[in-house]
């Protein structure tokens, strides 16, 4: 066996036992004591978290950051992990924040040359472009660790009634059009609601195993999936697009999957939404101007209608 092998197979092996003596591995990979102990020494120079113990009951410790063996990867493999680090930068705020930031540089320091020609060479040609709204999601690792857990979460949540006192347990954690949301189970509530998590002041993880539900939703996923198909007390939704207006609605995430184009090019929006949820889709659509006209129901209608009668008194 190579030393190289070898090292390789005594850090998967460490990382399997936790704790260990080096005349246990000495003995294992078949070479002497000053052997091991050098091979030990290169492994904790290289960034394995190794600690000693001196004593009867002494020996090595792996420290609670394991570290992964090698993995080879082709030339193109390894643009294709380093893009997918990099497409998370223009997301304001990431549970793993630092972390992220650390590996990309580390990955790149690893690469070939020639990886990192081409890499230079693709930086300034592709980015994934995601608005950066989010300053100040401080609490993001803590609710993902909760959403793990399924722990109990006190927060200091700003709501539209001001800042409220919450208990929560968080089924995941998910990014969309710049901001993190966090749905979760609200014992106030007693029911699921969705909190956006830049608006979460303040919270503190709680010891309630005895209060925590037995929620039905396995993944985040499955939270998304479940509550699109619902519509809490729905509401008729019409709207009748021009050409250019259906082209700006299939651009628009909220309004493309509701679209039916006609073989005109016009189209129209034929749907039922949470009555919650009328104005803010009013709002999509007077963006529209008048290449969209809504024809249900009348309090969208309405709602239209003193939002004109507001700017021409504005501009009168």
């Amino acid at each position: 066996m190579s030393k190289t092998q070898r090292l390789i197979e005594i850090m998967m092996t460490v990382n399997a036992k936790r704790k260990f003596t080096a005349k246990e591995l000495a003995e294992e990979f078949n070479v002497s004591y000053r052997t091991i102990l050098r091979d030990l020494d290169e492994l904790s120079a290289l960034g394995v978290p190794l600690y000693s113990e001196v004593g009867a009951d002494g020996g090595y410790y792996v420290l609670n950051d394991r570290m992964l063996p090698p993995v080879f990867l082709k030339e193109s493999e390894a643009v294709t992990l380093y893009f997918a680090f990099q497409s998370l930068q223009f997301l304001g705020s990431l549970p793993f924040e630092t972390e992220t930031e650390y590996v990309l540089k580390k990955f790149y320091q690893y690469l070939s040359s020639e990886a990192k020609a081409r890499i230079h060479e693709m930086k300034d040609r592709i980015v994934f472009w995601h608005p950066n709204r989010v300053q100040s999601a401080d609490h993001l690792d803590v609710l993902l660790e909760a959403a793990i857990d399924q722990s109990v979460l006190d927060i200091l949540y700003d709501s539209q009634r001001g800042i409220m006192e919450r208990n929560i347990q968080p089924i995941g954690l998910y990014s969309y059009n710049g901001f993190w949301y966090c749905p979760a189970y609200c014992f106030l509530r007693k029911g699921v609601r969705l909190f956006r998590a830049d608006r979460i002041k303040k919270l503190e993880k709680k010891e309630r195993e005895s209060v925590q539900k037995n929620l039905p939703y396995k993944s985040i996923m499955e939270w998304i999936t479940l509550s699109e198909k619902g519509c809490p007390n729905p509401i008729k939704f019409v709207v009748e697009l021009s050409r250019e207006g259906a082209r700006r609605a299939m651009s628009e995430i909220d309004l493309e999957r509701l679209v039916k184009i006609k073989e005109d090019g016009t189209g129209l929006i034929d749907t039922r939404i949470p009555k919650s949820e009328l104005n803010y889709f009013v709002d999509l659509i007077w963006n529209f101007g008048d290449q969209a006209v809504i024809k249900e129901p009348t309090e969208a209608i309405s709602y239209i209608k003193q939002k004109l009668k507001v700017l021409t008194e504005r501009y009168s």
